[in-house]
């Protein structure tokens, strides 16, 4: 079993954090991460030193920029960064990822030798 390390350093916190969902089986590691309102090319997938970063932004729209009196205010903007250790070998050219209503899933696939470092293509 894969050892994880889900917890977002202090140095990398923003005003908000997307929530995951980690899960294995023999052949590969999928980390499924809810980002509703975000765009495929407001996100970037990183691996490097056995850590898979998921970093981007939630903009605004512009109508909503306006000064408005707002009753309740909950939805949250700005960067955001999620680091997940995954000390397990993962063969990061093969990795896999795709966006679909609001919902980003990373398809690592498990391999025998460590990886380098890359940059994983959303679809």
């Amino acid at each position: 079993m894969a050892y994880f390390d889900f917890e977002p350093e202090e140095r990398y916190r923003s005003t908000w954090t997307p929530v995951i969902d980690v899960s294995e089986n023999p052949s590969e590691i999928v980390v499924r991460v809810e980002l509703p309102g975000v765009g495929r090319d407001s996100i970037r997938l990183t691996w490097k030193n056995d850590v898979l970063t998921i970093s981007g932004v939630k903009e605004r729209h512009p109508a909503e920029q306006d000064p408005l009196n707002y009753i309740c205010l909950e939805r949250q903007y700005g960067r955001f960064r999620r680091d997940i250790t995954i000390r397990s070998s993962v063969d990061y050219s093969r990795a896999k990822a795709d966006l679909a209503d609001g919902l980003l899933r990373i398809r690592l696939p498990k391999a025998t030798e460590p990886g380098g470092e890359t940059v994983i293509p959303i679809k």
